[in-house]
Parts: structure tokens; C-alpha cells; sequence
């Protein structure tokens, strides 16, 4: 027993000294920065973080860093430092009078600042002293990152530090209607509504359908395979023509506008905005159609799709078909209903408590649409 309690604790001593050296072994990667001036108290920036103010101790991971010491008054102080583990890296800042400067210090660099909206424009990092006593709007804008806005008031003496990591613009989207709470769906699945922004969508060519009740849907696309952002924004509009595809095959897909859907043997769209519309329909075994397809302002926009077999001659094909109402079929029955129901009429009339009503001689005409 005796034996056994010498081990646990010779192991416990062990693990000690392990997690001891390991701390130690962190802390020798790092080194000290302190940084003093010789007029106070002062702001103290490491690349475009604010770290404290001065008199400061801050310990830093072995690297080069950018040290800014900015105090009202007085111009900025910035220079290089290397932080080496297991060492102080002392800075004395002295200061001299200044006038005041905007400094603009931004990830990625070389970004554009643009005040006012004006044409005259700086790559950043940069630093303006020549400015008035005002108000100031900015904007910065990269390549592949999202637009960065904002303002600042000038005031003589005082330094200002503008800070800004510009968003990524890859795998955004963002989707504007007119009205507004329209549903989105973004490749055949829904998203959300207007206004939506989304993340992480993944780079390539997309489609987005924006419905509405009472309004007609409107097909979008985009692509992003150069990394930059989705942007829709569309006005729906209140005619539009009902489309449907019909393809009578359970296992057809359909491709509207590059939005892919399916398997199923009917689609239908509701109202849509007029247009032209790509449209591709296929199923196992079966020859493709890509057809390109007209939607009116008014009226409807009905297809059969006859889909044949590859090894056949014939290639499959879709046609357009007249809705009911307009069919051969629709108007005999509607004109002998109105036979029928001018016989009725006369018919009652002859047996009622008055005068007998006499037909008219000759043919009764019915004029059909």
C-alpha cells in the first residue's frame, strides 16, 4: 500500500512539472512592450487595435507591429517595432504640437477613401491634415469586400483614428423588393422574405424567384464565381401570365431560367412577369428539351411536354396548348346549354297561368365565340 501511495504522488509530482514547463514554454514565446511619452497620458494603437494607454505594459507575441501613439494637440507618433520572446521592447514617444490629422488605417489595404461623395479619392492607409472644421461623410470600397460607410466631425487639434476591416463580399446575397415581405427562393428552395441577406451561398451561377400574392413572380439570376456579391432587387409586377409545364412522366425535372426542380409530372408557376423564359425538361431514358418559351403580359402560358425515348427518331418536344375555356370541346357544351335553356324557358312560358307564349318560327341561331 505504502509503495503503491509513492507512485501516485511521484505521478502527481510528474504531471506537475509537466503543465509548469509547459506555461513557462508559453510565456518565453512572448515578449513585453512598454511604451511611455513624454507628455502623459496618451492612446496607444497596435496596427488598428486600440491596446491601452500610456504608461502601458502589454505582452505581445514574438512579430513586427506598427505602434501609434495619438494624443489631441500633438502629432501622431508611429513607428516599427519587433516584440523578441523573453525580451522588453521599450518605446519613449515624444510628441510635438500638431494641428490634427484624420488617419484612415484599413484591412485589406489599399482600399479607396472617397469624403463627401467628391471626386477626389486616397488609397489607405492614409492620413489628411489639411481638412476643415466640418462634418465629414466617407465611403471605402475594395475589389471582392463590402462597401464600408461612415462619418466623423473635424475639429482642429484633435487626431482621429478611422478604423475599418472590410466584409468579404464571397457567398453574400442580397434581395430587394418592391413591395416589400416577398418570398424568396433561391434554387428551387425557399429562404426567407424581402429584404433578405444571406451568407455563406455558395460561388456560381443562381436563381431566385421573388413571389407575392397579388403580384406576378419574377425570375432573377446571378453568378459569383468571381467572388463578389449577389445583389438583386426587382419591382414585381401586377399582370402576368399563369405557366405551367406539363410533362405526364413522374420522373421529368424541369429547369426554369437556370433554377432546377423536380422530379414531377405537372409545374406550375401562377402568374409570372412577361418574358422570355428558358426552359429544359428531361427524365431518365428520355430525350432532353431546351426550348426558350414567350409569356404574355395578359393571358396564359400553358405547355405539354411529349418526351421520347433516346433511341427513337423523333426528338422529344413541347408544345403550347389552349386553356380550357378555349377548347373545341368547352364551346359545344356551352352552346348546348344555351339550347337547352332557351327550351326550357319557352317551354315553361307555354305551361304557365297566362297567355301561351308561341315559339318563333324557323331555326334558333346561337352564336358561339
Amino acid at each position: 500500500m505504502a509503495r503503491r501511495a509513492l507512485k501516485q504522488i511521484l505521478l502527481l509530482a510528474c504531471i506537475s512539472l509537466l503543465v509548469v514547463s509547459g506555461r513557462a514554454s508559453a510565456e518565453d514565446a512572448q515578449g513585453i512592450l512598454k511604451v511611455t511619452t513624454d507628455k502623459g497620458t496618451a492612446e496607444v494603437y497596435l496596427g488598428i487595435e486600440k491596446i491601452g494607454e500610456t504608461p502601458l505594459n502589454e505582452y505581445l507575441d514574438e512579430g513586427s507591429y506598427t505602434i501609434r501613439v495619438l494624443k489631441d494637440g500633438f502629432e501622431p507618433f508611429v513607428r516599427k517595432i519587433h516584440i523578441r520572446p523573453n525580451q522588453a521592447t521599450a518605446v519613449s514617444a515624444r510628441l510635438y504640437p500638431g494641428k490634427g490629422s484624420v488617419e484612415f488605417l484599413v484591412e485589406p489595404s489599399g482600399a479607396i477613401l472617397t469624403l463627401n461623395g467628391g471626386k477626389d479619392t486616397w488609397p489607405t492607409p492614409v492620413r489628411l491634415d489639411e481638412l476643415k472644421e466640418r462634418k465629414y461623410t466617407y465611403t471605402i470600397t475594395a475589389p471582392g469586400h463590402e462597401v464600408e460607410k461612415g462619418s466623423f466631425s473635424f475639429v482642429k487639434g484633435h487626431n482621429l483614428l478611422v478604423t475599418a476591416r472590410l466584409q468579404s463580399s464571397a457567398g453574400l446575397l442580397s434581395v430587394l423588393s418592391r413591395p416589400r415581405e416577398a418570398i424568396v427562393i433561391l434554387d428551387g428552395e425557399r429562404v426567407g422574405q424581402t429584404p433578405l441577406t444571406l451568407e455563406e451561398v455558395e460561388s456560381g451561377e443562381h436563381t431566385v424567384q421573388i413571389i407575392k400574392k397579388g403580384y406576378a413572380s419574377v425570375f432573377r439570376r446571378f453568378d459569383t464565381s468571381d467572388g463578389s456579391k449577389g445583389e438583386i432587387e426587382a419591382r414585381l409586377p401586377k399582370s402576368g401570365a399563369p405557366l405551367s409545364v406539363r410533362t405526364g412522366n413522374v420522373e421529368s425535372r424541369l429547369s426554369i431560367q437556370g433554377m432546377k426542380l423536380g422530379p414531377d409530372a405537372n409545374y406550375k408557376f401562377g402568374a409570372v412577369e412577361r418574358g422570355r423564359y428558358q426552359l429544359i425538361v428531361s427524365a431518365p431514358g428520355m430525350k432532353t428539351i431546351d426550348q426558350t418559351v414567350e409569356v404574355p403580359r395578359k393571358g396564359s402560358a400553358h405547355y405539354r411536354a411529349r418526351l421520347r425515348p433516346k433511341d427513337s427518331a423523333p426528338p422529344s418536344v413541347l408544345t403550347k396548348v389552349q386553356p380550357f375555356y378555349k377548347h373545341w370541346i368547352f364551346y359545344t357544351a356551352v352552346g348546348s346549354a344555351v339550347v337547352a335553356s332557351a327550351t326550357a324557358v319557352a317551354l315553361s312560358a307555354s305551361k304557365g297561368g297566362g297567355a301561351a307564349q308561341t315559339s318563333p318560327s324557323g331555326d334558333i341561331l346561337v352564336s358561339l365565340p
